[in-house]
């Protein structure tokens, strides 16, 4: 009688034991659903991010791409409009020359002549120092959209980093689970 007593006792223990088990199991088990419906939410929303930074991109892309040729058009102009005029400019100064030779007599009219090419010359030169600065703003307005490509750039790798941690995470989190549901199950 005694030992069936004990045998009671034991096996009464033994289920307490069982019962806790399962319930510490049960809990581990729900936590680590959690987590995991958690990572997965963030990393759908850096998923949801990193689309959006690389929409953001390719928009940064095509504005620098169109400055970009834009500018190169502006240059392309400035220049040959700049190698025109300083052609013309040099033809003009070597028909002056050749005409003063010729004329030297004729000084006080080539005079006035020489004085109105020089104001010409000077407003070209002012022209072509304006123009020169037009280049220069087109230029750094392209490095400025350079730059905030490579900071897109920058921000992109910096979200895929995170994105790869957050499935990381979410790996180690469902590995965890299907051991768990091992363990349940022996």
């Amino acid at each position: 009688m005694a030992d069936e007593r004990k045998i009671r006792e034991i096996y009464g223990v033994k289920s307490v034991h069982e019962e806790a088990t399962e319930r510490t199991e049960e809990t581990w088990r729900e936590k680590l659903l959690l987590e995991t419906a958690d990572l997965r939410t963030e990393n759908a929303l850096l998923r949801a991010q990193l689309d959006e930074f690389n929409r953001k991109l390719v928009e940064a892309t095509d504005r620098n791409e169109k400055i970009e040729a834009d500018c190169n058009e502006r240059v392309a102009f400035i220049e040959e409009k700049f190698e025109l005029d300083t052609a013309r400019l040099e033809l003009e100064n070597n028909e002056l020359h050749a005409a003063g030779v010729r004329y030297f007599s004729r000084a006080k009219g080539l005079g006035r002549q020489v004085v109105q090419l020089h104001a010409e010359a000077e407003a070209m030169v002012d022209e072509i120092e304006r123009l020169r600065g037009e280049r220069d703003a087109a230029l750094k307005a392209q490095a400025g959209t350079l730059l905030a490509q490579h900071d897109l750039t920058a921000e992109v790798a910096a979200l895929k980093d995170r994105l790869a941690a957050s499935e990381q995470r979410a790996a180690v989190a469902e590995a965890k689970v299907e051991v768990m549901t091992q363990m349940k199950d022996e």
